[in-house]
């Protein structure tokens, strides 16, 4: 390790103090944090041991989709270093060791930055499901940096050279050495793209973003530039990119010696991700005057509004940034992660497109050996696992039905059962068989069909996202392709089949739910129509404090469970482990979370269907949870209430796990 390149960590330092003390954040354990790899050192390994992971979800490679690889930064006390390479097939559950990325070019050792990528499509020789790992290869003399390129098509057990991407001076971040680091890749149209940070043009930049291209991966195009300030001392560093829709990109960035001082995080939105050079530059301010620093790291998914959800991910504390807004500059929000901190931490979105899964390599110059973790937030409203839909197409306005064995589009709705599977991915049943592709095929067009369930078969699992109009798609795990209408017929009886994703009408799906799921297993959310969630104020423990509502849920205390109780069920938060109680005819008619008393009538509510939507009705009084005065407002008190229909007194029911 050289501590001049990570010599940021002291700005960081007094940035995280700053957040820490303006916004306490609560611990949050709704799901994770789960140890990838843990160093130890009887192994040989040194402080920090471990730091800046990687991880990516495999979608190009047949019945391996699904699988989640992992890279990481490792240290030894004696030894070339290099990038251990680790997959899971259970959604991040366990994981094995696969094999290792060395530095067959100067056996410095590949000793930082890495990143891991999946080839979306044929890059010269290499076909689609290629692995690539690229990083820095550095003597323990610091006395160089280069970029190397490496190549799997074994599914990571074995690793070839491709490439020399750049090469650098010494590593250190203080001028006027003339160091490269942290690549990024990136594919489209056909090249491959290298973003990384670039200190060769020391005498008038100390630092500006590059990008190079590949249209094989072997030679290289010349150096563009991305992000390069006038002042001489500014260091724009450390970017990341995610497709957004109607064909933008966003670039996150860390402007160190910004001129308000510390590495602020920083965007630009470009039409054309080979054009960042020409697109402008906005700091991320959150709503609650924050301004996140160090270490950016961005994904998009389609769910949770019209522009889906920009997530940012920072190394001056553990909070997300999100934005449902497109990038608007006034709409970043801050979201409590359930994931530790960490030095650059990575973001991946999980099949199901409303989960994004964090993942931490630990501190940078840690006094111990770091832990490679991760741990998933919920950032969008998700389906309702084991519940009960009807699936309409939204171009032909018919159902998904059945003739037979046949998938067919029908006028009558028949009730697909939709669970989520080990892998992250979704089963669609009825009748007790499911959703499958005619002889696993990969084809357009190919037809599909019902078969008995066989567990683990990625031609019988379904990534089923929920897009920015509210629809959904359902893509198979070993074809990728979607779901569709196949000649856009809007005739009963028309046979559905699968297709690569070209934006249609015919391949988007409207759920309604008819069903919920068995109540008495998992964790719950509860959104009403204003799009607020139910949940106990900073997840207090305290007897009668009063529920509320919150824009989003991915903490304990937005949580609850389901009890059978007197022909009903007892609500009991999932942080607290209190009940929901209703006060009324007790002043201000609150909605409190009290200890469980079997016999509280107060205590039992039954769930009230109203379309798609649920009421919320309490055994005891009668009544029903309502928001005071039907606000909008986070935090806006719940109230018993009688029964009035409005939004704020319609809820959906998901269970999350």
């Amino acid at each position: 390790m050289v501590p001049t390149r990570r010599s940021f960590k002291a700005v960081l330092l007094v940035v995280v103090a700053a957040l820490l003390g303006a916004s306490p954040a609560a611990t949050a354990q709704t799901s994770g944090p789960t140890t990838i790899f843990q160093p130890t050192a009887a192994a040989g390994y040194a402080n920090p041991g471990a730091m800046y992971a990687r991880a990516i979800t495999l979608h190009h490679n047949g019945e391996a989709n699904g699988t989640l690889f992992s890279t990481f930064e490792v240290y030894r006390s004696a030894g070339a270093p290099a990038f251990p390479v680790y997959r899971s097939g259970d959604a991040g559950k366990s994981w094995t060791y696969v094999s290792q990325v060395t530095d067959t070019v100067n056996g410095y050792g590949m000793r930082w930055n890495p990143e891991i990528y999946e080839l979306p499509d044929r890059l010269g020789t290499l076909p689609a499901g290629t692995l690539l790992v690229s990083g820095l290869s550095v003597p323990a003399d610091m006395h160089s940096t280069e970029i190397l390129l490496y190549a799997s098509t074994d599914l990571g057990k074995t690793w070839k050279l491709l490439s020399s991407v750049a090469k650098g001076g010494v590593a250190s971040v203080s001028d006027p050495n003339t160091p490269i680091w942290e690549p990024v890749l990136l594919m489209r149209n056909g090249k491959l793209i290298v973003y990384y940070s670039d200190q060769r043009d020391n005498a008038h930049h100390s630092q500006k973003l590059v990008h190079q291209v590949t249209t094989d991966g072997r030679t290289w195009g010349p150096v563009v530039d991305d992000v390069a300030y006038p002042a001489q001392r500014a260091r724009p560093g450390m970017a990341t990119v995610a497709e957004l829709p109607g064909g933008r990109w966003i670039m996150t960035y860390e402007y160190c010696n910004a001129p308000q001082g510390s590495c602020p995080v920083y965007y630009k939105i470009a039409t054309d991700p080979e054009k960042f050079g020409q697109a402008d530059d906005n700091q991320i301010v959150l709503d609650n005057g924050a301004k996140p620093c160090c270490q950016p790291f961005v994904v998009w998914t389609p769910s949770g509004g019209p522009q889906g959800t920009i997530v940012v991910s920072n190394g001056g504390g553990t909070d997300l940034a999100v934005n449902t807004a497109g990038g608007d500059p006034t709409q970043w929000r801050s979201q409590a992660s359930n994931a530790p901190g960490g030095y650059s931490r990575g973001l991946m979105v999980m099949p199901d497109g409303n989960t994004v899964m964090s993942i931490t390599g630990g501190w940078h110059d840690s006094t111990y050996l770091n832990t490679v973790e991760f741990a998933l937030d919920h950032v969008a409203p998700g389906l309702s696992t084991g519940a009960t839909y009807t699936l309409t197409n939204d171009h032909s306005r018919l159902n998904l039905g059945v003739n037979g064995s046949s998938v067919v589009q029908q006028s009558a709705a028949t009730p697909w059962v939709i669970t989520r599977q080990p892998t992250g991915y979704f089963t669609v049943a009825t009748g007790g068989r499911v959703l499958s592709v005619v002889g696993g095929s990969t084809l357009d067009g190919a037809w599909l069909e019902l078969r008995t369930p066989s567990p683990g078969s990625a031609t019988q699992e379904w990534a089923v996202v929920q897009q920015p109009d509210g629809t959904y798609e359902l893509a198979n795990r070993k074809s990728g392709k979607l779901l569709e209408d196949l000649a856009w017929a809007t005739t009963p009886g028309a046979p559905m089949a699968q297709w690569s994703d070209a934006d249609g009408r015919n391949q988007r799906w409207t759920l309604h739910q008819t069903a919920l799921p068995n109540l008495t297993t998992g964790d719950f959310t509860i959104q009403n129509k204003l799009g607020k969630y139910l949940e106990i104020a900073a997840g207090s423990t305290a007897p009668g404090t009063q529920a509320d509502q919150w824009w989003y849920a991915n903490q304990p205390w937005h949580l609850w469970r389901f009890t059978t109780a007197n022909g009903g069920y007892r609500i009991v938060n999932a942080k607290s482990g209190l009940a929901l109680t209703d006060t009324h005819p007790a002043a201000g008619e609150a909605i409190t979370q009290t200890a469980v008393d079997p016999g509280n009538a107060q205590q039992v509510w039954t769930l009230v269907p109203s379309g798609d939507q649920t009421l919320i009705k309490n055994a005891g009084s009668g009544r029903y949870i309502t928001i005071a005065g039907g606000s909008p407002s986070n935090l806006a008190k719940a109230v018993s209430w009688t029964k009035i229909e409005t939004p704020d007194q319609f809820w959906t029911v998901r269970r999350i796990n």
